[in-house]
């Protein structure tokens, strides 16, 4: 990116690189370092600076994860209660009441969390700014597993998304299909996108997902009818994720 000499144009970039992270975090509430320069679209140095000023602010708190002894902490930026009331937008949205907990923090689930976040941006670079994180939805029916995120492709349609880093056993699928098909049924959604880190997770859930033989759909128990039940249902590995959306 050409350096900007104008001092005011200099002001605004970098009070767009905040809003563009505040807003990230608004849903997301937490990244790592290196997320939050691909979401402002600068250089690591760039985002420190950004981050930095943000965290005297009061708006985000850096938190040093210890991972092994001996070994740097993982470093993650959350967002405060002060950097939710700055998050978002007064005329059309209310602000959210959540913010980052390192008490509640799983690391278990950070890499997932990271890749699900690591596809909001690929689809937002794609264009695709109806986003909304999983665990800001309503839940679908009780008992039912949400997704991982729900976005408006380009054709105007709501889809799912299911990020699959690792191969689950065959009622866990039955369970998860399930629950999408009762929710496009209710018309929720109207499509569904498994995405994996590499071909062979992809396949192998892939295989299991359209084995499946019965399921309850709206509490109706259901044959799987291919032609009929599956035809809304794709899977992916994260670098093509963005062509099912486009």
């Amino acid at each position: 990116m050409p350096i900007i000499k104008d001092p005011r144009e200099r002001m605004q970039r970098a009070e767009q690189k905040k809003t563009l992270l505040l807003r990230f975090l608004r849903e997301e509430l937490y990244t790592t370092p290196q997320v939050a320069a691909q979401v402002m679209g600068v250089a690591p140095r760039a985002a420190r600076a950004t981050v930095a000023a943000l965290e005297a602010a009061g708006f985000v708190k850096r938190h040093h994860i210890p991972l092994v002894p001996g070994l740097p902490p993982l470093v993650l930026i959350g967002i405060t209660p002060s950097g939710q009331s700055m998050a978002f937008d007064p005329a059309t949205e209310a602000p959210i009441e959540r913010s980052f907990e390192p008490g509640r923090f799983s690391l278990n689930y950070l890499r997932h969390t990271l890749e699900t976040q690591q596809l909001r941006i690929q689809a937002s670079y794609a264009g695709i700014t109806k986003w909304v994180s999983g665990d800001r939805m309503a839940a679908v029916q009780k008992g039912v597993k949400k997704p991982d995120a729900v976005a408006l492709d380009m054709r105007g349609q709501r889809v799912a998304i299911e990020v699959e880093r690792s191969v689950k056993g065959p009622k866990s699928y039955a369970d998860v299909l399930s629950g999408h098909l009762t929710a496009m049924h209710q018309n929720k959604w109207q499509r569904v996108i498994w995405s994996s880190p590499d071909a062979k997770t992809r396949d192998r859930a892939k295989a299991l997902i359209l084995n499946v033989k019965r399921v309850r759909i709206a509490g109706i128990d259901t044959r799987i009818d291919p032609a009929k039940h599956h035809q809304n249902l794709a899977f992916c590995t994260h670098d093509v994720f963005t062509t099912l959306l486009t």
